[in-house]
């Protein structure tokens, strides 16, 4: 059964407990940033972190993080790290995930107002300045958080029936880049509703890329190429396109 804790300032009532999922590959300084803010949930949050070979002293850090962690000797596909670490959250019997890049920071209500969305799969949305994330409560007055079928799959709120339903996202995808595109199209045909609302949180945008080596740089380039090629094999079209949108119809 979930674990239940009661919400600071509440007249305890009782919420769900969270957990929380980074995968990381170097970029240490951003993992610490993304990790902090996700302690500063205003409801109760488990913390997994995927570190996905990294060599950059990561593994030496997250030893005394108290999160839970999943080592991995070798570079895995962005994809492979979701699935194992939501494979392990689902067993040990969590109903909803809050996936994160470590690029990003998060609004200290993010998870709770995503979880209260109640859908199965909902995300928040990136904005690029920290003047924009507004101030934790400025959305409880409001009636409506928007919603659009948008998701973004930087900062994403996923519940077991997703997977149940469509499946795990697509591993041969490596190292990353269009097998959020791909999950998308899946979830849609098979009637799994995916949206984006007014949450914002701060994406440092592309600041794992800009800060890797050149080899790796040029590594994710040829492997983000050849996805995008996977992708129009399977699909008749690229994402980013009139052609694509129209999968959604």
């Amino acid at each position: 059964m979930e674990e239940t804790a009661t919400l600071r300032g509440s007249e305890d009532r009782p919420v769900e407990r969270g957990s929380i999922l980074f995968t990381c590959r170097d970029n240490l300084h951003l993992t610490k940033t993304a990790v902090e803010s996700a302690r500063q949930q205003d409801i109760p949050c488990d913390i997994l972190i995927v570190d996905n070979a990294s060599t950059d002293g990561t593994k030496q850090w997250l030893v005394g993080q108290h999160v839970a962690v999943i080592s991995l000797p070798v570079q895995e596909s962005l994809a492979a790290c979701w699935n194992l670490g939501l494979q392990a959250l689902f067993q040990a019997g969590r109903s909803h995930v809050l996936v994160c890049n470590t690029d990003i920071e998060l609004r200290p209500d993010a998870y709770r107002l995503l979880l209260a969305h109640g859908g199965p799969f909902v995300s928040c949305v990136s904005v690029d300045s920290s003047d924009r994330l507004g101030t934790p409560g400025d959305r409880e007055a409001r009636e409506d958080l928007g919603e659009r079928p948008h998701p973004d799959f930087s900062c994403f709120l996923i519940r077991p029936e997703v997977t149940d339903k469509v499946g795990w996202f697509n591993e041969t995808y490596y190292p990353a880049f269009v097998e959020d595109c791909e999950m998308h199209v899946r979830m849609h045909r098979a009637g799994v509703p995916a949206v984006c609302i007014d949450v914002p949180f701060l994406h440092h945008g592309s600041a794992t890329i800009k800060n890797a080596s050149m080899s790796e740089r040029n590594m994710i380039a040829r492997g983000a190429a050849a996805n995008r090629e996977k992708f129009r094999r399977e699909y008749g079209c690229l994402p980013g396109t009139p052609e694509y949108q129209d999968l959604f119809r």
